[in-house]
């Protein structure tokens, strides 16, 4: 096989184009698109609006600052799910799987207490936000026990 100067241009302007592409869409995620992206690979499609994942994205982040991974970490998970390449998370560091696990699963524990998911009275309706309640057992008693 020849190599000529044509192919080895036309193979370095193809990778420069697709860097600038992968570039372009990583920088264009927001922590909405990963939550988004993280409770629908559990979930299945949500049905909820933008303004309620917002809202949910927003109080998580202030409720737990300490566990959504890196920016770069985040960009990189929410591409590969993106593309539907999840199983390439297993080439991560240790450490940066166990950050996104551990992301994962405070992001399930805090849809279920700061949204309706759970309450609604079918599957078709849709999820809202609906902040944080402490105790949602009825069958609570919160009153001082005297010993």
């Amino acid at each position: 096989m020849k190599i000529t100067r044509r192919t080895v241009l036309a193979v370095v302007a193809g990778g420069i184009a697709s860097t600038g592409i992968a570039a372009a869409a990583v920088s264009s995620f927001s922590d909405e698109d990963l939550v988004r992206l993280t409770l629908e690979k559990y979930f299945g499609p949500l049905n909820m609006r933008i303004e309620h994942l917002q809202q949910f994205v927003l109080e998580f982040r202030n409720r737990n600052p300490w566990v959504f991974p890196s920016a770069k970490l985040a960009d990189a998970v929410t591409l590969l799910e993106t593309v539907r390449l999840d199983k390439a998370r297993e080439f991560l560091p240790r450490q940066k799987q166990q950050d996104v696990g551990n992301f994962e699963r405070w992001v399930i524990a805090e849809f279920h207490m700061l949204t309706d998911y759970a309450w609604r009275s079918s599957p078709n309706d849709p999820i809202r936000f609906t902040g944080w309640h402490p105790c949602t057992n009825p069958f609570a008693n919160l009153e001082p026990q005297n010993a």
